[in-house]
This record gives C-alpha cells, sequence and structure tokens, in this order.
C-alpha cells in the first residue's frame, strides 16, 4: 500500500527495549492508565492519532503473516485510529488501541499499558487463584493455587460452577457460547501432527474451547482490573449434589516460574517446569543432570506459557542423537513485504538424554513449550498424553516503547514444524487424550502422570 509506505517512512520509529526480562525504563510504581483524563504524552488529538497510525503501521510493515490471519487490516485502520484519536482518557486511548490489534486473532501480538508492561516482566497479574476446564459437560474448577483467595475460600478442585455474579452457567449460556464466535477469539480445528483419526481436533474441541472462554470472560469481567478489584460472587456444586456459595476478590499476586525434578520410581523420572525462562534455567539443567540414570523420563509442560525461544532450542536439543532442522521459521521480508522462511536447527550435543520419552500437555501449554512438545514427537517419538494445546506459537524479538511507556509487541515470527505442522492457531491434539473425570479431582488423582507413566513402564518392558 502506498500511502502507508508514505506514512511509515515519514513517522518516527519507536524506540525498543528486550521482550523478555527486567527494565529500567520505566519505574516500579507507574499508574495505570488514568479512567477520566489524558495525560501529557495523549493530550491531543494529532498525539493520539500519530500513536495509533505509528502502532498500526509498525504492524502492517512486521507481522509475520502478510495476509493478517484473514484480517482486513487496512479496514482495521479505517475503523480504530479515529476511536483512538476521539479517545477522552488514556484508559479509552489504550482500549481503542487493544481492540485494533485484537482484530488479527493472534495470540502474542498486543498492547501493553506502562502498568501491564512493568507487572508482566515482575509476573505479577491479579489473581484469583483457580484453573478452569470443561469436565462432564460442565465448567469446572480443576486447579487451586495455594494460598491464593480460591484457597483461602474454600474452593477445591472439581467444584462445578453454577454461577458468577448472578450469570448462570445454564444450558441456554453454554448454547450461546457454543455456537457464537467472536472477533478476537483465535479458533483452530484443523489438525497439526499426522494424528488417528481420533485424535484429531474435533467440533467438540472447538465448542469446549469457545465456553470456557466465555466463562473466563464473565470471570474476569466481574473481577475487575487493578486498582477497581470487585468482588465475586460464586456459586458452586460439589460431590452429592451439594451446593456452596463462596466471595472472592482477585489480588495482586507475584508468581514467578518455577521448575522441579524428583524420581516417580526407580525408572521414571518427572521434569517439570512453568516457564521457559532465565529464572529457572539453572533448575532444569540440574534436572537434566538428575535424570540421566533414569530409563524413561516424564516432561510435564501442562501450564507452561512458553518464553525464550533459545531456551527451547537448548531443551529440546538435549534428546537430540544429532543435530537436526526441527522447525521453519515464517517472517515477513523487509523490502518486499511478502513471506520468507528459515530453517531451525537444534542437537549435536555431547551426551543427550535418548531414554523414552513422554510430554504432558494441556490448554494452556503454549509457546515454547508447544514447540518443544511438537519437536519431541517428530524427532524423538516421544509419547504426547493429556489434552489439545493452546496453539499459541509465533516470536517476538522486541517491545516497541510507547510514548508513555506502554509496549507495542508484534509476532514478526511464525512457525511450521520439520513435518509441515502449522502452530499459532492449530492446537496440538495428543495421540493418547487423558482427561480427569470429577471423581478424579475431587480425590486429587492425577490420572493424565498416571497414564504417562504406565505406557513408560509398559514400553520399558
Amino acid at each position: 500500500m502506498l500511502c502507508a509506505a508514505l506514512f511509515l517512512a515519514a513517522c518516527a520509529q519507536f524506540p525498543t527495549r528486550p521482550a523478555i526480562g527486567p527494565i529500567v525504563d520505566i519505574p516500579p510504581s507507574v499508574a495505570a492508565p488514568a479512567t477520566a483524563s489524558l495525560s501529557s504524552f495523549y493530550a491531543t488529538a494529532s498525539a493520539r492519532r500519530d500513536t495509533a497510525e505509528r502502532v498500526w503501521s509498525l504492524i502492517d510493515e512486521r507481522f509475520y503473516d502478510p495476509k493478517f490471519n484473514g484480517s482486513d487490516w487496512q479496514r482495521t485502520r479505517e475503523r480504530f485510529v479515529p476511536r483512538a484519536e476521539s479517545a477522552r482518557s488514556d484508559a479509552e486511548f489504550y482500549s481503542a488501541l487493544k481492540a485494533m490489534v485484537g482484530t488479527l486473532r493472534d495470540s502474542h501480538t498486543q498492547v501493553l499499558t506502562a502498568r501491564e508492561t512493568v507487572d508482566r516482566r515482575r509476573f505479577v497479574s491479579p489473581r484469583l487463584g483457580f484453573n478452569i476446564g470443561w469436565i462432564e459437560q460442565s465448567v469446572t474448577i480443576v486447579e487451586v493455587e495455594p494460598d491464593s483467595p480460591a484457597s483461602a475460600a474454600g474452593i477445591r478442585a472439581g467444584d462445578v460452577i453454577r454461577a458468577v455474579n448472578g450469570t448462570r452457567f445454564d444450558e441456554a449460556f453454554l448454547h450461546a457460547a457454543r455456537n457464537t464466535l467472536r472477533e478476537a477469539e483465535p479458533v483452530a480445528v484443523e489438525p497439526t501432527l499426522d494424528l488417528a483419526a481420533e485424535a484429531r481436533p474435533s467440533a467438540a474441541d472447538g465448542e469446549r474451547e469457545r465456553v470456557l472462554r466465555a466463562a473466563a470472560r464473565v470471570v474476569r469481567s466481574a473481577a475487575g482490573t487493578p486498582p477497581a478489584l470487585m468482588p465475586v460472587q460464586f456459586e458452586l456444586e460439589r460431590d452429592a449434589g451439594a451446593v456452596a456459595k463462596a466471595t472472592l476478590t482477585a489480588a495482586l499476586a507475584t508468581r514467578p516460574p518455577s521448575a522441579e525434578f524428583r524420581m516417580l520410581n526407580q525408572s521414571v523420572a518427572l521434569i517439570r517446569f512453568t516457564r521457559f525462562l532465565p529464572e529457572v534455567r539453572h533448575a532444569v539443567e540440574r534436572a537434566l543432570l538428575e535424570a540421566q540414570p533414569a530409563r524413561a523420563i516424564i516432561i510435564d509442560l501442562r501450564g507452561n506459557g512458553g518464553g525464550l525461544f533459545e531456551f527451547y532450542r537448548w531443551f529440546a536439543g538435549q534428546f537430540l542423537p544429532e543435530q537436526r532442522t526441527v522447525m521453519r521459521t515464517l517472517r515477513r521480508e523487509r523490502t518486499t513485504g511478502q513471506q520468507d522462511s528459515g530453517e531451525v536447527r537444534a542437537g549435536g550435543i555431547e551426551a543427550p538424554l535418548l531414554q523414552p520419552l513422554a510430554i504432558l500437555v494441556d490448554s494452556r501449554t503454549a509457546s515454547a513449550a508447544e514447540l518443544t512438545a511438537v519437536t519431541l514427537v517428530e524427532q524423538r517419538g516421544a509419547l504426547l498424553v493429556g489434552d489439545s494445546t493452546c496453539g499459541c506459537v509465533v516470536g517476538v524479538r522486541a517491545e516497541y516503547v510507547l510514548p508513555d511507556g506502554g509496549g507495542l509487541r508484534i509476532s514478526e515470527t511464525g512457525f511450521v514444524s520439520a513435518r509441515g505442522a502449522l502452530m499459532e492457531r492449530h492446537p496440538t491434539v495428543p495421540m493418547i487424550r487423558v482427561a480427569p473425570t470429577l471423581a478424579d479431582l475431587r480425590a486429587g488423582r492425577d490420572v493424565v502422570l498416571d497414564e504417562a507413566r504406565r505406557r513408560l513402564l509398559a514400553s520399558l518392558q
């Protein structure tokens, strides 16, 4: 587009900061965007329009997919730049930018306020302290975090959510959620590996994800956002049909990455970590050393949101007998705007771990964790056990700094596996699908881990 190219050439570039890690250009005490006024950065209509145009133009130039995930990106500019220009507060201005970027339906491209940027780097977020799943046709608590508002209120794994602040998760709600697609939601139903028919994503998978997204929206809306966090009333159903009520208020909590290693028995080792970030690198290195005597290894990537691409290459390479091409990257060529590809290689270390592997995944397995799972399935024949992954796999090279310190993150790299599996918006479905029942959750049984261990032990006989 000529006019877009001319505009980009005329406007100044945003500075950048690293995509991951501590930052020093924003004070830790920075406030959330004002809801009733405009800061000096966005006080004039021209300043707001200039910032919105630059956000649009950077994405237009650098987003990895020249088709913008099927979005009419020019039309998006026409819709949202005027909305940003007419904003009457910083919060309204950021809302317009976020809505504009949301039309891409991309898992990593996003606009962050300065407060969100700081909190993200410190692993701080408002948390009620539970995760939900779709169990036996019900929105169910599947995990409760220790020392959280949910834990303090007595909420338990296996509790079925029947209502949130009076919004009932009844058949009418579920029907609407199953049959309604929101503009900003990525929905993928295509297989990513050469799967058996029973392991391919089905219409039921898509419906489940839509129900869970709808339920999560209700909870987030009721909980509010900092600093205006609101009490949320839950109606829950427990075993034997007992009804319980709980009122929770989200708390700002720090949840840094964690890692663990343990031997499940004399033969099978378990390595689990929650992010591919420097904070756990030493612990993961130690776990790999401790796993060397094991006859089989389980890598638990459930709830792992990903992280550094180089961490993925290093970790996957620990299990490969020689260097191999494990992924292809997709990027935009700056001069032509067309997409080109490159190879990603991993492996070739002196003493790789060559034991049988099982990888545990779920809907919160994302980004570098998904790359790892697919790589080890394709390159090592690892057993993939659990539930379908997020389908959230793109690369952010840097964070572009907005005038007030907020951030723009752009997916500049897409990924296709060595066997041609598309990654972004294409959840990976395990060959061995295992889901807990309500009884399993209430009894504290980890049926996914149990099945992986059983399969590995059988393979050793």
